[in-house]
């Protein structure tokens, strides 16, 4: 009786030996682990710290430029910002007595100067922080092109354009994104909006941004508003002349600024000299006007629109009455 036989290696011997060592997989030891985390950690850290390092140099370039800007346009802007905020806020306390200095107007007709203009609702100048945000939204409307004298473009015939460095030199791009001659009044949203980079929120935006992407945005966007806006900008508030101010009172029902423009409500208007402070002008009237002639079947949108001119135009004819003009007329809206 045979007993069994283990089974027989074929081939060489060195080549079964060589097959069932690649069979057996061989771990690094725990040290080289060890060591490979400990570099690559090392190697993170040091990376982390080179990029902080470009960030923060590319961060002090900017807020060093910034700076320069602050202390060339600073004096100019930030005591007019804070002397018409203050007009802002005072007149949306209250109306307080009707005011119209005739001699003053004799002698310095408003009408026919640069000057810059805000319109907000009074509910949205309950503080400074408050007209500064709303600002943003204050549009040029009808009230002052039937106020004023002053030639102003088309707002429609320039070329299209994105941004101002679209556009020939001494033109920019208006809220309609047409190539124009600045209008007047200087809108002051457009200031705030110009200026923003003088502003303590950007100069946060600027400390606390931790990326190089964010951080090349904030550049990006100082370097366009240093070669579009801020010439043009600070022509236009340097030639102005008076402060005009326009806070429209809610009524119920008007959930919006364009339902309120086109609802028959009460507004305040005052208008300052920039020069001196002086108070000129400071009525509350009526905000209510008739569309005149035909009106022809339009879509809705372009009645309501229409609605809020006339009623600009009404408001501003009000005005004008007051001020003592006499050949101011009820004019249907364009």
């Amino acid at each position: 009786m045979s007993s069994e036989q283990p089974p027989r290696e074929r081939g060489l011997p060195s080549v079964y030996k060589a097959r069932e060592a690649r069979t057996k997989m061989r771990w690094p030891p725990a040290k080289f682990w060890g060591y490979t985390a400990l570099v690559l950690a090392v190697s993170a850290i040091l990376h982390w710290k080179w990029s902080q390092g470009q960030i923060e140099s590319a961060r002090q370039k900017l807020m060093a430029r910034q700076r320069a800007v602050a202390v060339e346009l600073g004096p100019r802007w930030i005591p007019m910002r804070e002397r018409v905020e203050g007009w802002t806020l005072e007149l949306a306390r209250g109306a307080g007595p009707e005011l119209v200095d005739r001699e003053a107007l004799k002698a310095w007709n408003f009408r026919e100067l640069a000057g810059i203009y805000l319109r907000l609702r009074v509910d949205e100048a309950t503080s400074v922080e408050a007209v500064r945000k709303n600002a943003q939204q204050s549009l040029r409307d009808a009230f002052t092109a039937c106020l004023l004298r002053v030639p102003n473009p088309n707002p429609l015939a320039g070329a299209e354009c994105k941004r101002t460095r679209d556009c020939p030199a001494g033109e920019y791009c208006n809220e309609a994104e047409r190539c124009s001659r600045p209008a007047q009044p200087f809108n002051l949203r457009v200031a705030y909006r110009t200026m923003h980079v003088l502003s303590d929120e950007w100069v946060r935006d600027a400390q606390d941004a931790s990326s190089e992407l964010r951080l090349r945005l904030l550049e990006s966007s100082f370097d366009d508003t240093m070669r579009d806006d801020v010439p043009l900008a600070a022509e236009l508030l340097t030639r102005a002349q008076y402060y005009l101010l326009v806070l429209d009172e809610p009524v119920e029902g008007a959930t919006n600024t364009e339902a309120l423009l086109g609802t028959p409500h009460m507004a305040r208007v005052g208008v300052w000299r920039l020069s001196d402070g002086k108070p000129i002008l400071r009525v509350r009237r009526e905000a209510s006007g008739n569309l005149i002639g035909g009106t022809p079947s339009v879509e809705g949108g372009v009645l309501e629109a229409r609605q809020r001119q006339a009623n600009s135009c009404a408001l501003a004819l009000s005005v004008r009455e007051a001020m003592g003009d006499t050949t101011a007329a009820v004019a249907e809206p364009q």
